[in-house]
């Protein structure tokens, strides 16, 4: 079997009016300096989809990936901050989410479901029912699903072969 891709953060850069070429080097310059401004040692990998990459933090550091997401870089990127990759098969990713979700996210507290799936090789149904039915498992679970002012956000990135899955805390207002 293969080992899964390992990776701490999906970073999606958000297209602009600059060739695509030069916008994707422009973009991972930034991403390096930043990532340089926390003094984190690092790898940026290339994703089979085009401006897709995964971040691999080489010391793990959940808060270092949080802070990130929350910086000036998400005006040209989309962060997401990644607990655990498993491989892009539904049960499994079922499996790793109900059971992150039942560590975290206390009986009776609210969530939602952010999911982007790149490639539709592995997740052969379409992206609401596939939310639908993780909801429907972690409705058994007691936990509710709010898409409104949800407790939590339950990140799902499918990316080709690997699927990246974080559950957080939203902030309050």
């Amino acid at each position: 079997m293969i080992e899964n891709e390992k990776f701490d953060l999906i970073i999606e850069i958000e297209e602009n009016e600059v060739t695509e070429e030069l916008d994707e080097y422009i973009a991972i310059d930034k991403l390096e300096d930043k990532l340089n401004d926390y003094d984190q040692r690092f790898y940026i990998k290339e994703s089979e989809f085009y401006n897709v990459f995964f971040v691999e933090l080489m010391e793990r550091n959940e808060n270092t990936a949080m802070e990130l997401a929350e910086t000036s870089l998400k005006k040209n990127f989309e962060i997401i901050p990644i607990e655990s990759v498993v491989s892009s098969q539904p049960e499994k990713i079922l499996e790793k989410i109900v059971d992150t979700s039942k560590t975290k996210i206390k009986n009776g507290e609210t969530f939602t479901i952010k999911c982007n799936i790149r490639g539709s090789k592995y997740i052969k149904t379409n992206k609401e029912l596939f939310i639908d039915s993780i909801n429907n498992e972690l409705i058994k679970t007691g936990r509710k699903p709010d898409n409104t002012n949800p407790d939590w956000t339950i990140h799902i990135q499918v990316v080709g072969e690997n699927t990246g899955i974080s559950v957080v805390k939203n902030k309050s207002l």
